[in-house]
């Protein structure tokens, strides 16, 4: 073979290596968002068991999501605390509106002093 040949099969032989490690990526691309579209499944059905048969049924499990639940709430206080006022409700949708806003920024309707 001259050199020519062997530099065609050398560049033939890495656009296959190329190819085959794009199509790895993609094929873990599309794993990891099955995986990520499966965790999210698993969410729902246990938010639906726990509205249906309560948190007491789950054992340690439920113990931590009590504690998990408690300490959310605590932040949320801590920083609302921080934030001060949350502002106003819109009339018309019930959205959140800043103290200065003078129309709401979710429905467009005039926010009443």
């Amino acid at each position: 073979m001259g050199f020519f040949d062997d530099l065609k099969a050398t560049a033939k032989s890495e656009m296959e290596g190329v190819k085959k490690n794009v199509k790895a990526v993609q094929l873990q691309s599309e794993l990891n968002d099955l995986k990520r579209e499966e965790t999210e499944i698993y969410a729902t059905i246990g938010r639906q068991a726990v509205a249906e048969k309560g948190v007491e049924v789950l054992g340690d499990a439920g113990v931590k999501l009590l504690d998990v639940q408690e300490r959310i709430l605590k932040k949320e206080a801590e920083l609302s605390e921080i934030k001060g006022p949350a502002g106003k409700v819109c009339p018309n949708c019930g959205a959140e509106v800043a103290c200065d806003m003078k129309f709401c920024g979710n429905c467009g309707a005039k926010i009443v002093e």
